[in-house]
C-alpha cells in the first residue's frame, strides 16, 4: 500500500470504529496480505479484535460484561507480534493494557502496560485513568484474597479434627 492508500484506509477505519463496526475494520485490514500490513495496520487490527471481543459490533454486548476470550487473545497475539516496534509506543501500550485487562483474571499484567503508557505519555488522561482503574482492581483482588484466607482460617479453627472426615467422590 502506498502512503495515500494507507491514509484513506486509516480514515475509514476511524469512521468504522467510531460507528462500532469492528467486523468491517477486521475485514478491510485482513483483505491486505499479512506480510504487507506492517506495524500500523497490525495494531489497528488488534484494536478492532479487542473492541469486537468486548463491545461487539454496534455495542451488541451492551453492558452484559461478556468478553469473547478467543477474540481478545487474538488481539493480544497480534500486539505481541509487533512488540519490538511497539514497546515504546504509547498507543501500543494502551492497546495492550486494555486488552490484558479484559483477558486476564488479574489486572497485574494490564497495570504494567498502563504504567509504561503513562511513563510515555504522562499528560494523557486516558493513561492516567487506566492506571487508576488497574490500581483499584488490584486492591479489590487483594481484598478478596485476604477475605478468602480469613474464611479458610475460620473454617480450620471451627472444624473439629476428630479423624472423621467425609470425602466426597
Amino acid at each position: 500500500m502506498n502512503q495515500a492508500e494507507t491514509a484513506k484506509l486509516s480514515e475509514l477505519l476511524e469512521q468504522w470504529n467510531d460507528a462500532d463496526e469492528f467486523s468491517r475494520c477486521i475485514e478491510a485490514i485482513e483483505a491486505i496480505p499479512e506480510q504487507e500490513r506492517g506495524y500500523f495496520l497490525t495494531v489497528k487490527l488488534s484494536r478492532a479484535y479487542s473492541n469486537l471481543a468486548v463491545l461487539g459490533d454496534h455495542r451488541a454486548h451492551g453492558t452484559d460484561g461478556a468478553v469473547d476470550g478467543a477474540l481478545i487473545r487474538h488481539a493480544i497475539d497480534l500486539l505481541e507480534s509487533v512488540c519490538t516496534q511497539g514497546e515504546n509506543d504509547p498507543y501500543w501500550n494502551a492497546r495492550m493494557g486494555y486488552s490484558c485487562l479484559m483477558a486476564y483474571p488479574s489486572a497485574a499484567t494490564a497495570y504494567e502496560y498502563a504504567k509504561h503508557w503513562l511513563d510515555l505519555a504522562p499528560e494523557d488522561p486516558n493513561a492516567q485513568k487506566l492506571v487508576r482503574d488497574c490500581e483499584e482492581y488490584l486492591e479489590e483482588e487483594k481484598a478478596l484474597e485476604i477475605d478468602q484466607k480469613e474464611r479458610e482460617e475460620i473454617i480450620r479453627r471451627e472444624t473439629p479434627d476428630d479423624g472423621k472426615r467425609v470425602i466426597c467422590k
